[in-house]
């Protein structure tokens, strides 16, 4: 490099504005430990500093400090067997769900490595979280004196959208869109909604009561989030409305090209017939499957070679069929990414799904708890996925499904036009979110796209006062008419009484 050429690239580096940034994504899933680490690989090539706080450990990056949780993910080693059985009623799920989240939230605040933020105040210049349903969070940045952005692995569902005050969609493509399907739509949101802030919201101010005393009540502190990324795109959801400061970055983590280890690799260049991925996350042990399922399971991933199956399982099987490789650990997108990859079998998280449509591949979905089934239901209207519930999962139906996934062309064609529009972006999703997020540092916050819903009640929200306005007067006007009417009437009964009764004296 000549001296002018040095001259050059230090000019440039030393004009690049270098934040100091704290990233929490404390949820105990390395799925959603990875996507902090991209975004924060993103924001360190531009020149920033990067802390992360998550439950597992990292490998090490220049500009890149690393805040283990690791209470946190000992705390999910034990829980994992008995957090969510599939087994369990949708009360049931969700109910454990919630005491699973304050308890990780209690976990979380405990950690050495936060309460020495709180008692120092080091110099950050944003912080971003990228979790729900931890709204103590958002004392964190009031503390500290800086904006907080939200990240949002899940997409938009109403207890997300709540957070920016963005409308929550009536009309799904899982519930038709007759009289009794945005009914129950409406009221499924509500009860969920309902339900999940009388039994967050009590915990939440408990921690702020105790962590941050002088901090303004949690209802406050909640409306003070400037930025929501969202880990989405209208590729793999259906049409819906965002404001202006909700950003759609889904598959900022994905790229082609990358190597596969080399036992998958030579396994799936030797499927010349295809070759099926089957996994269901991080959350979901296969030890948690009914046994006679399970069988099943392996009988017809037997049944379809010589196409080859990856099955990731927690667990040893013996005699299982010859064409499937079972591992405890497995590189998803880049499996996915090989291109005799033609089946996915997953639980329909959005991180599978948005790496599936990236690369082109047909799903055959198993939803469940949480997000799954909405996620499902948008790859199913888009043609590229088939769905089996768990409670209706048999050997028949599994092979029926998956036979005509494999038969029938148009998933996979449809997976491709799926694909081709998540990578026909103007703009690379990681260049998107870390424009914003700079954007965010550079303002100081987001004031200027921030909306005025958000300063407004529920019921003002949603013109809930305005209806029940509108409806007390209408009825009051009903009404009034009525006794109106029910007056004239008498009066003219009373006028033709009398005028009968003169006719008569006459």
């Amino acid at each position: 490099m000549n001296l002018f050429s040095l001259i050059c690239v230090i000019f440039i580096v030393n004009n690049v504005d270098c934040s100091n940034i704290l990233a929490i994504f404390k949820m105990p899933s390395k799925s959603h430990t990875i996507l902090g680490v991209k975004l924060a690989e993103g924001l360190i090539k531009r020149g920033h500093h990067v802390t992360l706080a998550s439950p597992y450990n990292v490998e090490p990056m220049e500009n890149y400090t690393h805040i283990h949780l690791k209470t946190l993910q000992e705390y999910k080693d034990r829980m994992s067997k008995s957090m969510l059985g599939p087994q369990m009623n949708q009360i049931q799920k969700f109910m454990r769900v919630m005491k699973f989240m304050k308890e990780l939230n209690d976990l979380f605040w405990e950690e050495s490595e936060i309460q020495k933020i709180i008692k120092e105040k080091p110099k950050y210049d944003l912080i971003i979280t990228g979790s729900l349903n931890d709204d103590a969070i958002y004392a964190l940045p009031h503390h500290l004196g800086v904006p907080i952005i939200i990240f949002s692995g899940i997409g938009t569902n109403i207890l997300v959208n709540k957070y920016l005050a963005n409308p929550n969609m009536v009309y799904t493509v899982d519930k038709p869109n007759t009289f009794l399907g945005r009914l129950y739509s409406v009221t499924t949101n509500a009860l969920t909604s309902v339900a999940t802030d009388m039994i967050m919201d009590p915990h939440e101010q408990d921690i702020l009561n105790k962590y941050f005393p002088n901090a303004p009540p949690l209802q406050d502190l909640k409306k003070n989030a400037s930025l929501m990324l969202l880990n989405s795109h209208f590729s793999i959801e259906s049409p819906r409305p965002y404001i202006p400061n909700m950003i759609q970055i889904g598959g900022f983590h994905l790229q082609d090209g990358k190597e596969l280890p080399k036992d998958f690799k030579s396994y799936l260049d030797s499927a010349e017939d295809g070759a099926i991925l089957f996994s269901l996350g991080s959350n979901v042990l296969i030890s948690n499957i009914d046994e006679s399922k399970l069988k099943g399971i392996f009988k017809v991933l037997g049944e379809m070679a010589p196409m080859k199956v990856i099955f990731k399982s927690e667990l040893e099987h013996d005699n299982i069929p010859k064409n499937i490789m079972v591992r405890k650990w497995l590189p998803q997108a880049e499996i996915l990414g090989h291109p005799n990859t033609k089946i996915f079998i997953s639980h329909g998280g959005l991180g599978g799904i948005t790496e599936s449509v990236y690369h082109g591949v047909s799903i055959l979905g198993i939803p469940f708890f949480g997000d799954q089934q909405a996620n499902l239901a948008d790859a199913v209207s888009s043609g590229y996925a088939l769905v089996v519930t768990y409670q209706e999962l048999n050997e028949e139906i599994f092979r029926t499904k998956l036979k005509e996934l494999k038969d029938n062309s148009k998933y996979l064609q449809n997976a491709k036009k799926r694909s081709a529009l998540m990578k026909g972006q103007p703009v690379k999703p990681m260049d998107n979110a870390v424009f914003w997020i700079e954007h965010v540092i550079k303002f100081g916050g987001c004031d200027h796209l921030r909306n005025a819903g958000m300063e407004m009640s529920w019921y003002q929200l949603y013109m809930v006062d305005i209806y029940v306005f509108y409806t007390v007067l209408l009825g009051l006007i009903f009404i009034v008419n009525y006794y109106i009417l029910k007056f004239l009437l008498k009066l003219l009964k009373r006028v033709l009484y009398v005028r009968n009764a003169k006719v008569k004296s006459q």
